[in-house]
């Protein structure tokens, strides 16, 4: 589409449509940034630096925690994000520049608790931080959606996992996203 027609096209919005369509993520996103169209329980969204892993997997969040149909899933309340560290998911999956934080403007965001590792939405839903560090430390937990970060570089991965599998029973159809650069593991 050529420029001239796409200003056409904006100069007939009003300010409140340009916001929507702004913040319209599936107009704007790649194909591989895309939930899959087929049923799943878990994606994996597999790429290398810059391929977008880290938007698609908060974009995912904010629009299952939002009810968006164009992001299948029911947070059903609580919200697992685990990364490698506690400190490396609070800087890539909630601080970081394509993290959860950033896909909000400032009144909508969700409130974000560092020493309790966790984000409130102001809907009510609770998401947690975790480190695959300590699979232990996600016993007893549970959840309706996990968003997993470079799980390739978990020490862990698989306990990590498994303990994951146990936390996600919330909602009526738990899933998860695993977002990672690839490595031979």
């Amino acid at each position: 589409i050529r420029t001239g027609r796409i200003r056409n096209f904006l100069e007939l919005l009003s300010p409140a449509e340009i916001r929507r369509l702004a913040d319209d993520a599936p107009v704007f996103a790649g194909a591989a940034q895309r939930p899959p169209l087929a049923l799943w329980k878990t994606w994996l969204m597999l790429g290398g630096r810059g391929g977008g892993k880290t938007w698609a997997g908060s974009r995912w969040i904010r629009g299952v925690v939002a009810g968006d149909p164009h992001y299948p899933g029911d947070a059903a309340g609580r919200v697992a994000l685990v990364g490698e560290t506690h400190s490396d998911a609070r800087a890539v999956m909630v601080e970081g520049e394509s993290g959860i934080l950033a896909q909000y403007t400032a009144g909508e965001r969700p409130q974000w608790n560092a020493s309790r590792r966790e984000l409130v939405w102001p809907n009510g839903t609770i998401g947690q931080v975790f480190s695959a560090t300590d699979p232990e430390g996600l016993r007893g937990s549970q959840f309706g959606v996990a968003w997993c970060d470079e799980m390739a570089k978990w020490p862990r991965p698989d306990e990590a996992w498994d303990m994951l599998q146990f936390c996600l029973r919330l909602g009526r159809d738990p899933r998860r996203m695993i977002t990672t650069t690839p490595k031979p593991i």
